[in-house]
């Protein structure tokens, strides 16, 4: 009976945050196809033109976003591998300390970062060279949270040094053992990297110069000057770029836990 209760409970809980976080965001998709939300939801009908117009006026906005974030997924790749596989398995004493500043960033208010960068690198910004180093800060504690623990395991280590055993070079077990057997955590590694930078306001709005502004300042520019179903159907273009890969990301977890 216990164990009914619990998963009873759990199962309510879960609902009940579902709800709680799904809600505002039907009632947005609502407001953003409606023809005039004061009069009511769908009141006036259903429209497409808040839609076309949000498109209009943000479609270059998402583009920018999208374009940083990818520069920031191949820039926690290229590091944040490497890094993630050296604290991993290196025995050196210094591991525990470059874990410790690779996180640090966490630990920082966002406003608070983004003026410590301002103030170091004002040169740097313009170009948004800043912008671009400010998002790998804080993404890359991501980054390494999901390959670390894979690179440890010792089931991928013992696979690794038996394809080393028959005579593979060390590019070669990269390509044919590592990056294989760690695919479910890099395709999550680079989805939540993506999502965090495409998504970050702090850095976005502090770092960014403001004749290029990015999606979510664009976002809390369109609720604080604009009308609502404009604002609205801006919310529903970002949740389409960001949405989407948050589920895979959730696929990719199950898929893993699957094999286990």
């Amino acid at each position: 009976m216990s164990g009914r209760t619990d998963r009873a409970v759990t199962r309510a809980a879960v609902t009940l945050c579902a709800l709680f976080i799904l809600t505002p965001a039907v009632v947005s998709i609502l407001v953003a196809v409606s023809a005039n939300s004061a009069r009511g939801l769908l009141g006036d009908g259903v429209t497409g033109d808040w839609l076309a117009l949000a498109w209009e006026q943000m479609g270059e906005t998402l583009r920018r976003s999208a374009g940083v974030a990818i520069a920031v997924v191949a820039a926690n790749l290229l590091v944040g591998g490497p890094l993630a596989m050296w604290l991993a398995r290196s025995t050196s004493r210094w591991t525990r300390a470059v874990s410790f500043l690779a996180t640090l960033p966490l630990a920082i208010p966002g406003i608070a970062l983004s003026i410590g960068l301002i103030t170091l690198y004002p040169e740097l910004r313009p170009s948004g060279a800043l912008l671009f180093f400010g998002h790998v800060l804080v993404t890359l504690p991501f980054a390494l949270a999901a390959l670390t623990p894979v690179f440890a395991e010792p089931a991928l280590q013992t696979c690794e040094d038996v394809a080393a055993s028959l005579g593979s070079s060390n590019p070669r077990v990269l390509l044919t053992v590592t990056l294989p057997m760690s695919t479910t955590a890099i395709v999550q590694s680079v989805i939540t990297v993506f999502a965090l930078s495409f998504g970050e306001f702090n850095i976005s709005f502090f770092v960014n110069p403001p004749a290029s502004p990015m999606a979510p300042f664009a976002l809390f520019d369109a609720y604080a000057t604009q009308r609502l179903e404009l604002a609205s159907a801006k919310t529903m273009l970002f949740m389409a770029c960001v949405v989407p890969l948050l589920l895979v990301t959730v696929a990719a977890q199950r898929a893993r836990q699957g094999k286990e």
